[in-house]
């Protein structure tokens, strides 16, 4: 039975390239860096490269930017005095059951509350449905 590859490359030998790739791509890297380079300029390997690397390096960011998206809300919402931020979280209930009330909904309750806790992530934002569709486009 094959194990699987092992997600941090360590079973496999590492890879080589030529000097002169290796020169060519230095070069490539620092020129995008410092803006002598655009990004379509370089072979399609690289750029494909370039896209499946920034891709990763932003997913690896996600649970970070999201805790700190929501404290900064947390910390927004806290400026409030608090007469004041129970005005604006009842406006926002109120607004999450406006949209509940439709003839498609069972529950409009249940249907509204559903609403207003997924507006918690995005409490500076108004109120709207959230989209269950993932929008990432696969990477050939």
């Amino acid at each position: 039975m094959n194990a699987a590859p092992s997600p941090s490359g360590a079973d496999h030998p590492r890879t080589t390239i030529s000097a002169q790739a290796s020169i060519a791509i230095d070069a490539w890297a620092w020129g995008l860096a410092d803006g002598s380079l655009r990004l379509w300029q370089l072979p399609d390997a690289i750029n494909t490269l370039w896209g499946v690397a920034y891709e990763q390096g932003r997913r690896s960011r996600d649970t970070e930017v999201q805790l700190l998206k929501l404290d900064a809300d947390r910390l927004w919402l806290r400026a409030f005095v608090d007469n004041d931020r129970q005005q604006y979280l009842l406006e926002r209930l109120d607004q999450a059951a406006d949209l509940a009330n439709r003839p498609d909904v069972d529950d409009v309750l249940d249907e509204a509350w559903q609403i207003y806790l997924a507006s918690l992530d995005n409490i500076r934002e108004p109120i709207r449905f959230t989209s269950t569709q993932d929008t990432r486009k696969e990477v050939a």
